[in-house]
């Protein structure tokens, strides 16, 4: 029974600690995330819960790409918002605010409060995209790697272009 206990009091302070996640094209990721070359991936920055928060999520720096093109919806609450954010030796990306007025309409709630996209990374870079929420900002709540690889298109005429050569030898 203490063992039952103990179990449920780690997993509630677990599941309380990632109240707010990154989706990158509207799938929760496994840490890491292929994008194809040249394409732009929706980065959503997602609440479980309807509180007020502050936080920043960036691409960290030695990374490839950018993100852009922000936008809050209105699970962000009324007064929520987003700024353009850099800081040398940390990242460049956007400062995150999730907020409501006394009787504000709409209200904060659960779900997808900031949408972006994330463009540009170079073939084979992996860079990781990160949201950081904690008091000091200094360890990441979620944390995605971004990995560019080839088109689709290019893979298949790489694969033709080798049957192509081993059937004429």
């Amino acid at each position: 029974m203490k063992r039952l206990l103990l179990l449920m009091l780690v997993l509630g302070m677990a599941s309380s600690a990632n109240a707010v996640l990154i989706q990158v094209d509207g799938q929760d990721p496994s840490q890491v995330v292929d994008i194809a070359e040249g394409f732009t991936s929706v980065i959503s920055v997602v609440s479980e819960d309807a509180s007020s928060w502050l936080g920043y999520i960036i691409v960290e720096e030695g990374g490839t790409g950018v993100l852009g093109e922000a936008a809050k919806l209105d699970a962000a609450g009324d007064i929520g918002a987003f700024s353009a954010y850099s800081e040398a030796g940390w990242g460049d990306g956007y400062e995150l605010t999730v907020s409501m007025s006394q009787g504000g309409v709409p209200a904060i709630a659960v779900g997808p409060q900031f949408t972006m996209n994330y463009s540009g990374g170079v073939l084979g870079e992996t860079a990781r995209i990160s949201l950081f929420l904690d008091p000091n900002y200094e360890n990441p709540l979620d944390s995605v790697a971004v990995t560019i690889v080839p088109e689709p298109m290019t893979v298949i005429l790489l694969g033709l272009g080798g049957l192509f050569l081993r059937r004429r030898k």
